[in-house]
């Protein structure tokens, strides 16, 4: 499951070429209650808890230096509204527990969580998948039963997620 998250994270930097070098920059609006949550989150102080984050600045400076420049086919400029991105991942079970027991509210099957509406959900034995979102915010939540990542990418709305997915990126469905 981690294959697919870095996935993830690896075409959305590759997609951000197209945005940022046209000198598009994302504007900046009020941070929402699932924002404020996730960046609550990266303050944990778990050694089993890897993070990683990745700002609107270093995705236009990763670019800028590779001279990186991709399209998708009917999408104009499909990340160049991203802020943010966000990633936590267990890599041992008191880590596991800990991230577990924070996103607890994720994981409850209820429909709006913090302002994002649960999209998709799939479970498949102790396999949980469960894909929160809005028109500003998307949450993907892996739960392998001993293994936990979760993705918070600010500024990506479902739908656009959805149509990038639909587009040829794998994202783990």
């Amino acid at each position: 499951m981690k294959r697919y998250i870095l996935t993830v994270m690896m075409s959305l930097l590759l997609l951000a070429g197209s945005a940022f070098a046209n000198g598009h920059t994302p504007q900046v609006k009020g941070k929402s209650e699932a924002e404020k949550f996730i960046k609550q989150l990266a303050k944990l102080k778990e050694s089993e808890i890897d993070y990683a984050y990745i700002s609107a600045t270093m995705f236009r400076q990763m670019f800028s230096m590779i001279g990186a420049e991709v399209e998708l086919k009917g999408v104009p400029n499909p990340i160049a509204s991203i802020k943010s991105l966000r990633s936590f991942s267990t890599t041992g079970e008191t880590g596991y527990v800990t991230l577990k027991k924070h996103i607890a509210p994720f994981l409850q099957e209820d429909d709006n969580v913090m302002g994002l509406e649960l999209m998709a959900l799939s479970r498949e034995g102790e396999m949980v998948t469960a894909i929160y979102g809005d028109s500003e915010n998307t949450l993907v939540i892996n739960d392998e039963g001993d293994e936990l990542s979760v993705v918070f990418i600010s500024g990506l709305s479902y739908d656009l997620f959805k149509t990038l997915g639909e587009n040829g990126m794998e994202i783990g469905f």
